[in-house]
């Protein structure tokens, strides 16, 4: 076996990069996670998982590492506080989390509990979020404010809240809004606390960049304000307006993008301020972007800034623009939830050996006994036994132009089915060859770049890509993949990644790698009676709340853990995933009912002599029992 070491693993999959130090790979070739990036205990995730497997914990798993969401919040408070500091910034910084990013209680309960000593704050954008941030702030004394379209009951729910004693802040959205507030205001008494969302020119870059211009879906546009002000002044309002609020997107890949925001949004809230309007706060929206792909670029699965060089903009910009108008500088509120709970959330889960490589067919004897080849297959065979660097590209070409050949000929009746199969087999020995000789040439022929992609094997892996992470399949977005073990070995396949949906999309056939994106994952082939498991990192930002229930793969099990200096880790909370009973009852089906209509479909049986007594009953306890497991592969 070619030498192979942990460097050289860290290199392929390129997690010295996207690991943000939160993930290494330790002396026994598995996959680590650390508490912060700056701590040297760590957590072996085989281990774990092994762990986790004899508590009756099976895969897939979701892998919740509560001391890493705390030092996201820890690290974006810290450098805000530097940025403040440097800049002598007289106001302050807070950070809101949007629940919409992760609206799982547990986890918002933990960043409530972590934010405390930072005064984090909740961002709702529906009804339902509304309800839920109220019962997180109960007790808490979290500030909330108020997103999206409101309603009549939406509005009049934060009017009352704010009477009784929560800290809510209503942004309006759009005009229609205002006056549905004003009416309220006025039939409750009850005066909130306002904030206007302004419309920038300024947009955002990637997926996302809608979310800003001058054609987005939510904010006023200037003139809009000015109506909105005089609104206000007009019904004694006015003094309540105490934020102005903009968002140019999520996951901004470009600093200069963000920059040109800042300085417009804090060019408004000038203005405003110069014309009597006292905002205390500007909030900033989010936008701050994962390096998903460890690139550090402005590609939209990565940024080219850090966290650091975002809030020292910020703070620089708004203090800039404040001075130079000669306005007071505002607190600032930022709503960075992907950057707070991307990290913290690894989903791991078993390949499935299909045995497909043990049981490949092997024509080495066939060929070499066989004096009658046919010519198509005579001609691979002698590309596969002169081939070199130096026939590279001519062999590359004639064996391409050989296997469309044999297929040719096998439709028109002229090659057999066991010729066609040997043509393949050359086909997949010659590409292997080639492999072996283009990985030691550099730079690699233009032309000879993708034809790996002929090696490339299925991988199939116990989750579902709909349920577990959506937006690789919906946005084409990169979330980094590896092995958590024999990460001291050498990989020896070229693989995509398919779950066990029966859908063709449900596959991954891009990578992030050591040169950027890849179009393969490297991985090692499976050893007879050892588990092969993989991870999927950088999920903790929406992934576990829009998943989707395709085929019925419902929520995988879940685990929150934190590090402890004794045992290595504690297992805080344990999630059990979907049974199949809670899947089918989402698509109103009935577990009880199911059975009812089975058995008496088996009674008649019976009575017909169709089925045994004993057949009946055994099949109906495979029903139940079925309703009663996970929606995932068991065994």
């Amino acid at each position: 076996m070619e030498r192979w070491n942990i460097a050289d693993s860290a290199r392929i999959y390129n997690i010295d990069n996207w690991g943000a130090d939160l993930f290494t790979i330790n002396k026994k070739g598995n996959a680590c996670v650390h508490p912060s990036a700056t701590s040297k205990s760590s957590i072996d995730l085989r281990v774990l998982i092994d762990d986790l497997i004899k508590r009756k914990i099976k895969p897939p798993i979701l892998l919740r590492f509560m001391d890493v969401l705390q030092g996201r919040i820890a690290s974006i408070n810290r450098a805000f506080k530097g940025a403040i500091t440097e800049n002598d910034y007289p106001a302050t910084y807070q950070t809101f989390f949007p629940i919409k990013v992760n609206q799982q209680r547990q986890v918002v309960e933990a960043i409530a509990t972590y934010g405390k000593r930072y005064n984090l704050g909740l961002e709702v954008g529906s009804k339902p979020e509304l309800v839920a941030g109220i019962g997180i702030s109960s007790g808490n004394n979290l500030p909330i404010i108020c997103n999206g379209y409101k309603d009549t009951q939406y509005i009049e729910t934060v009017l009352y809240a704010t009477k009784i004693g929560y800290d809510i802040t209503i942004v309006v959205e759009k005009l229609f809004e205002l006056e549905k507030i004003i009416e309220l205001v006025k039939k409750t008494g009850i005066r909130p606390k306002l904030g206007i969302r302004v419309r920038l020119s300024s947009k955002g870059t990637g997926k996302w960049a809608t979310s800003g211009g001058e054609d987005a879906k939510f904010g006023l546009k200037m003139a809009e304000i000015i109506t909105a002000i005089d609104l206000l002044e007009e019904n004694e309002l006015l003094d309540q307006v105490k934020l102005l609020h903009f968002h140019i997107g999520s996951q901004i890949t470009k600093i200069d993008k963000i920059k040109t925001a800042l300085i417009e949004g804090a060019r408004i809230y000038a203005e405003l301020r110069k014309t009597g309007v006292n905002i205390e706060n500007v909030d900033i929206g989010g936008g701050l972007g994962v390096d998903y792909d460890g690139s550090k670029s402005s590609y939209f699965s990565s940024v080219n800034y850090s966290i650091e060089e975002y809030a020292n903009d910020v703070i620089y910009q708004i203090k800039n623009i404040c001075d130079n108008a000669g306005v007071e500088c505002p607190n600032i509120i930022s709503e960075s939830g992907r950057a707070t709970v991307a990290h913290y959330s690894v989903l791991v889960t078993n390949i499935l050996d299909t045995k497909t490589q043990r049981l490949a067919p092997d024509f080495e004897e066939d060929i070499e006994a066989s004096e009658n080849l046919a010519p198509t297959v005579k001609k691979l065979v002698d590309i596969h036994k002169s081939i070199d660097r130096y026939s590279l590209r001519e062999d590359y070409h004639d064996t391409m132009q050989l296997i469309q050949e044999a297929v040719s000929l096998f439709n028109l009746g002229y090659l057999n089915l066991r010729d066609r199969a040997m043509a393949e087999w050359l086909y997949g020995k010659i590409i292997q060859k080639i492999n072996s000789i283009v990985e030691k040439i550099k730079p690699i022929p233009e032309e000879l770049q993708n034809f790996q992609l002929a090696l490339r094997q299925t991988y199939f892996a116990n989750f579902s890509l709909f349920q577990s992470i959506p937006d690789s399949w919906a946005i084409d977005q990169l979330f980094p993949i590896m092995p958590i073990q024999r990460l001291n070995q050498k990989p020896d396949v070229i693989a995509s990644v398919a779950d066990i949906t029966c859908d063709s999309d449900g596959e991954i056939t891009s990578f992030v790698g050591e040169n950027g994106r890849a179009k393969f994952l490297p991985l090692h082939k499976l050893k007879k009676g050892e588990d092969y498991y993989i991870g999927f990192f950088l999920i903790g930002a929406y992934q576990e709340i829009l998943g989707d229930l395709h085929n019925l793969f419902g929520d995988t099990n879940a685990v929150h853990i934190t590090f402890n200096k004794k045992t290595g880790y504690m297992i805080d909370t344990v999630i059990k995933g979907d049974a199949c009973w809670e899947t089918l009852k989402y698509v109103q089906y009935k577990g009880p009912e199911i059975l009812k209509r089975v058995r008496e479909h088996l009674e008649k049986g019976v009575a017909k002599k169709k089925v045994s007594i004993e057949e009946s009953s055994h099949f109906i306890e495979l029903l139940d029992k079925t309703l009663l497991g996970y929606t995932y592969l068991e065994e």
